[in-house]
């Protein structure tokens, strides 16, 4: 399996990592300067760094342990995006070293090596590299830290060795991460459509026709947009709203078959007058399967005349959809709630500053109590004439809306909501208030 792009594979590169931290520090240590002499530096074990007439400086990784704060946590390090995830926590390990100088015949330059050493440790303890990984150059950091070891530990870690005891001290290195294995898998990217199965076997009605719901995805230009940066944000509804001029799925199963080739809009408050709607029908045969229905709601808006098909959009409110053939009370399918909201039209940037009156554009905006705007949470009042602070009006026969904000109106951003006959209509508009 691949490697996560994670920690690293060989820990001999934390050893390689802090003896040549040392080894640059200790050649620009000011006890270097005072005092020429040579200091060699290496991870062998105290017992082997003993060969020649220098001053010997080791630091040996003499045990490793878990850590234990670490085992159920999240990942410690960013993994790049578009990369392999890990199935769980890497192993998190605890590196322990004894750093230890040997001088043949003279202790000062080992308590000068080891002064310099100390020094150099303290002053950096955070320690950073990168590796590679599968690949991949991944960056690592780890924490070094003096460990308080007692006479009693020391003397026993020394007597495991050959050589007679030296001066020395231990140093833990904390949040070694080990590569883990990745997946194998790419992580699914996040779904933006949905999907049914054509005539599925366990709906009872399919043979003839059947609905199961209305979906439509909702997209909107944020606040900060700009033609040359849009932002365009997404959301999903279902039951669907939708506007003049918009389009809405109708989802069900056995829509290919003779019985339901027709669709039908059931009318509030009782939603037992029906009107063929069939015209909605995008002409694209991609969007008209056995299990989907594409439905473009026509560009005026008004109350439907009776049949043969509406060739306007019905008023904002809550429908019912349903397919079946013929006149009634020949077949009918059973109905799915569907809502129809006034539409409100943006541009880009969709902000509006400075001082008031705004308009905006749009279809389906009805004077009067049924038509409600707020500002975030706050309500403004309808006016029959032109606006003053804290009313709105609609004019061009429902194609616009126009309003004022309140006095004294707290600076910041707010979302410009529209609602008619309680039904929201699409973000569309925000107010930037100095």
């Amino acid at each position: 399996m691949p490697l996560a792009p994670l920690g690293l594979l060989d820990l001999s590169t934390v050893t390689d990592v802090l003896t040549g931290l040392l080894t640059d520090c200790v050649q620009g240590s000011p006890i270097l300067k005072q005092n020429q002499f040579t200091i060699n530096i290496s991870g062998l074990a105290p017992d082997a760094a003993r060969e020649g007439a220098d001053c010997q400086l080791s630091l040996y990784l003499f045990h490793v342990d878990q850590d234990k704060f670490q085992r159920n946590l999240q990942p410690g390090s960013p993994i790049p995006p578009n990369t392999i995830p890990i199935v769980c926590q890497p192993l998190t390990l605890n590196l322990y070293y004894l750093l230890t100088a040997y001088s043949k015949g003279d202790y000062h330059q080992e308590q000068q090596a080891m002064s310099a050493a100390i020094r150099c440790f303290y002053e950096h303890p955070i320690v950073k590299t990168s590796v590679m990984v599968g690949g991949q150059n991944v960056p690592n950091e780890f924490s070094l830290t003096m460990e308080i070891e007692s006479n009693d530990e020391l003397s026993r870690l020394w007597q495991a060795t050959t050589v007679a005891l030296r001066l020395s001290v231990a140093y833990k290195v904390s949040g070694v991460l080990i590569s883990p294995e990745a997946t194998g898998t790419r992580a699914a990217p996040k779904p933006q459509y949905i999907g049914l199965s054509l005539d599925p076997a366990n709906l009872p009605y399919a043979d003839a026709g059947q609905v199961l719901g209305t979906y439509r995805t909702v997209e909107y230009q944020a606040a900060d947009s700009t033609i040359a940066l849009p932002d365009v944000r997404k959301y999903d509804l279902s039951p669907a709203t939708v506007a003049a001029e918009q389009t809405v799925f109708l989802y069900g199963a056995g829509l290919d078959k003779s019985t339901a080739q027709q669709v039908f809009l059931l009318m509030p408050p009782d939603f037992q007058t029906e009107y063929e709607v069939t015209a909605w029908k995008t002409a694209s045969p991609l969007t008209q399967t056995a299990s989907r229905y594409a439905l473009a709601l026509p560009a005026n808006v008004g109350v439907p005349p009776g049949n043969p098909p509406t060739t306007n959009t019905p008023p904002a409110g809550v429908y019912q959809l349903r397919v079946g053939r013929g006149a009634a009370p020949a077949y009918r399918s059973n109905s799915t709630p569907f809502s129809i909201a006034a539409r409100v039209d943006a541009k880009v940037p969709p902000l509006f500053s400075g001082a008031g009156p705004f308009t905006m554009n749009g279809a389906g905006f009805v004077a009067g109590a049924a038509t409600e705007v707020l500002l975030e949470t706050l309500p403004l009042k309808f006016t029959g004439g032109a606006p003053a602070a804290g009313f709105f009006t609609v004019g061009g026969g429902g194609s616009s809306l126009t309003f004022n904000p309140p006095a004294g109106l707290a600076s910041g951003r707010y979302a410009v909501r529209v609602r008619v006959n309680q039904v929201e209509s699409d973000p569309a508009w925000w107010l930037q208030v100095p």
